[in-house]
């Protein structure tokens, strides 16, 4: 009887652990294997080299480099609250640079949802190419399952504006939800085709790492390429990285996980945000359509929030955040744990905070953090 006992319990077993190799539970042996999330992923999960630039183009020290002071309340602050790096930059010079903990500018950091913003700039030059006709596309054209039934409905802009209509719930953090089987799936795409429409596409915002993941797949379509390749081709090489990067794959090495997860050091996450500050230019080169960028910088004031009763959503605009403070409307790139580059046009000024954070309750979409970074940087900008 012991003995049936015992290979019955091991039966079980196996078959037990053999579901964790099914796609419906893949994501919870990558996440026994990856373990819990953190700006540090690059270093257990599957990444892809982003190449830096051939001839590197190192930010010039503004003549005041570091010598400016951050009042000691706002520094305290930042010092508090797990920050590993803080830049200012201003009139295309470094003015202001400090690291904490053992970090270094040679430090990789991840950059979670502040990825976002890329796939967005990727998007508006396959559309400059001719390789996306225009952001009024269906989705469909490009990911079969968006041309079924309602999802046809689907345009790439609302994809972009967050405003999709589909069952994807960011705040469902449950093991078996489309959030976390997104981040530890062995393919992306297969969470991707789990989406299915809630309601009319182009109506209400409602934040969805899963409508980026749809637009990484709409780029590697257009383009017939890998994300790291594009973002080394048109980002990391004409901008000048000094550092290469990495971006997470999926488990099985398939896509890149565009809805987050580029890995770079603080100096190379400033260049994206020259190209918020300058609509889409690098120095002489127009890398992002200026129309383009022009428009994913600014709100999407057409769509509803739900969570604030159907107001105008005046903080979003194609999978760039808009930070409204001291009467400055502050593009910025946001990702979990405090990932962020904000560009002040009105200052000419680029800020980078990277780090971890302790979460409290958004104002407004926004983590009260956000008004203390850029209160900062506005202390020592000229």
């Amino acid at each position: 009887m012991l003995k049936k006992t015992v290979i019955a319990f091991t039966v079980i077993i196996f078959l037990l652990l053999g579901l964790l190799f099914l796609p419906p539970f893949e994501h919870i042996r990558n996440y026994l294997s990856w373990g819990k999330h953190t700006i540090f992923d690059f270093k257990t999960h599957h990444t892809r080299v982003v190449e830096k630039a051939v001839t590197p183009q190192p930010w010039v020290a503004d003549s005041l480099y570091n010598q400016v002071r951050i009042p000691d309340s706002l520094l305290a602050k930042i010092d508090s609250n797990n920050t590993h790096a803080f830049l200012v930059i201003q009139n295309g010079k470094l003015l202001y640079e400090r690291y904490w903990d053992g970090y270094t500018k040679e430090s990789i950091s991840g950059s979670f949802s502040a990825a976002k913003s890329i796939i967005a700039m990727l998007v508006g030059i396959g559309i400059q190419e001719g390789k996306i006709k225009s952001v009024d596309e269906p989705v469909g054209n490009y990911v079969p399952h968006f041309a079924e039934g309602d999802l046809s409905k689907v345009r790439i802009k609302d994809l972009l504006t967050m405003s999709s209509g589909t069952n994807y719930k960011e705040s469902d953090q449950s093991y078996m939800g489309l959030s976390a089987k997104l981040y530890y799936a062995d393919d992306v795409e297969y969470v991707v085709n789990l989406m299915e429409p809630k309601e009319a596409p182009g109506v209400n915002w409602e934040y969805r790492s899963g409508d980026t993941q749809v637009l990484g797949l709409i780029v590697e379509k257009a383009f017939g390429k890998d994300i790291s390749t594009l973002v080394s081709q048109y980002f990391m090489k004409p901008m000048g990285a000094e550092h290469e990067a990495l971006w997470l794959l999926d488990g099985e090495k398939k896509h890149e996980k565009a809805f987050c997860c580029f890995n770079g050091v603080a100096r190379d996450y400033a260049r994206f945000g020259e190209l918020m500050l300058t609509n889409g230019r690098w120095k002489n080169k127009q890398i992002v359509p200026e129309w383009y960028m022009k428009t994913a910088l600014s709100p999407a004031n057409y769509l509803k929030d739900p969570t604030e009763e159907g107001k105008p959503v005046g903080f979003y605009g194609y999978q760039f955040w808009i930070v409204n403070h001291k009467g400055m409307a502050i593009p910025s790139m946001n990702g979990l744990f405090g990932q962020y580059v904000y560009a002040i046009k009105e200052k000419n000024a680029i800020v980078v905070r990277l780090g971890e954070t302790k979460v409290v309750k958004p104002v407004h979409h926004f983590q009260p953090e956000n008004f203390t970074y850029i209160d900062a940087a506005l202390s020592i900008l000229k």
